[in-house]
């Protein structure tokens, strides 16, 4: 009995253990399916098939003033575990990134530069796949009045059709604008004004697909948060959320260090069960001065995994930043 009694207590012990910390992980942002589709590479840009076992990314190769590969990839949920990725069916040739799945999983929005009626793009559009049986369907341009002679940058879709995208094409600023959809044809865009748009950049839009709010990133606001150093020698981006309220947008507000770092972040997703926010940031494992000093053996483990500065998706439950 006094054997089967220490069992137990033994059990219980582990099993508070094993709740708290994982309570303690699910308070703060965790890197996603690390060393699979978060790497060492740089990745961003996530989206989620209704369903949540499907996701579609973006990876970028490192450039400096030479052309880059940016492609959209997909992995699988299978028994429990995300499947290797493989370059989606309908890229691999050309630049396209920020994939962006319909609430209702028949559409995938994402942006390429490819040639629009065989001529050549030097910006980018918002482009167009739909479900076809267990695939996609050929990509198709939105054409106008959505796309620009700009840039077209991110996009998401509310369940009723209407498109929220980013767009340097009205003022050369990137801000955040809306289309609705009538009769199948999206309608003149409008602005979401001063409550979300500002003298920066205002990027990466989701919106909620009953439209109650709309997460985005902006770069440059006086409420980033930033640190002395190298961290503040560049704009980078935070996410902000602004709520629709009788009819009007409020006024946007910083994420705040549950979410946001000193790094750059951007590209939010909210799952489709609306449980947990996915998004893309650049931290590393950086702190000056290093709380265990780094030899060439940890450094090269640290460089070459996810949190090494370049981009990898992030996950957090949406109830540590929604208000209730």
């Amino acid at each position: 009995m006094k054997k089967v009694y220490f069992a137990l207590l033994i059990l219980s012990v582990l099993a508070t253990a094993y709740g708290k910390r994982k309570k303690d992980q699910g308070e703060k942002p965790m890197i996603f399916a690390k060393g699979i589709i978060s790497t060492e590479d740089d990745e961003f840009g996530a989206t989620f098939t209704p369903d949540g076992k499907t996701c579609y990314f973006t990876m970028k190769s490192p450039s400096t003033i030479s052309s880059n590969v940016v492609v959209i990839c997909v992995s699988h949920l299978k028994n429990g575990q995300w499947t290797g990725p493989e370059i989606a069916s309908f890229s691999g040739k050309y630049k396209d990134f920020n994939p962006s799945i319909s609430p209702d999983g028949l559409k995938l929005f994402f942006i390429s530069n490819r040639p629009v009626d065989g001529k050549r793009k030097f910006d980018t559009d918002i482009w167009v796949v739909d479900k076809s049986g267990e695939g996609w369907g050929e990509p198709k341009n939105l054409g106008r009045p959505v796309n620009t002679d700009g840039w077209e940058l991110a996009c998401s879709a509310a369940n009723n059709g209407t498109l929220y995208f980013s767009t340097t094409g009205a003022t050369g600023n990137i801000d955040i604008y809306c289309s609705k959809l009538v009769d199948g044809k999206y309608q003149k865009p409008d602005s979401l004004g001063q409550a979300i748009n500002s003298a920066y950049t205002d990027n990466d839009p989701f919106i909620a697909p009953d439209q109650s709010y709309l997460l985005f990133s902006s770069q440059g606001r006086p409420d980033a948060l930033g640190e002395p150093g190298a961290s503040a020698s560049y704009p980078r981006g935070d996410l902000y959320i602004s709520y629709r309220k009788d009819g009007k947008w409020t006024a946007a507000k910083n994420l705040g260090p549950a979410i946001n770092s000193t790094a750059d972040e951007s590209s939010p997703f909210v799952s489709r069960d609306g449980k947990t926010l996915y998004f893309t940031s650049e931290r590393n494992f950086v702190s000056i001065p290093m709380k265990k000093r780094l030899d060439y053996s940890l450094l090269e483990q640290k460089l070459h995994g996810p949190g090494n500065g370049l981009g990898d998706i992030y996950e957090v439950p949406v109830g540590v930043f929604m208000d209730k």
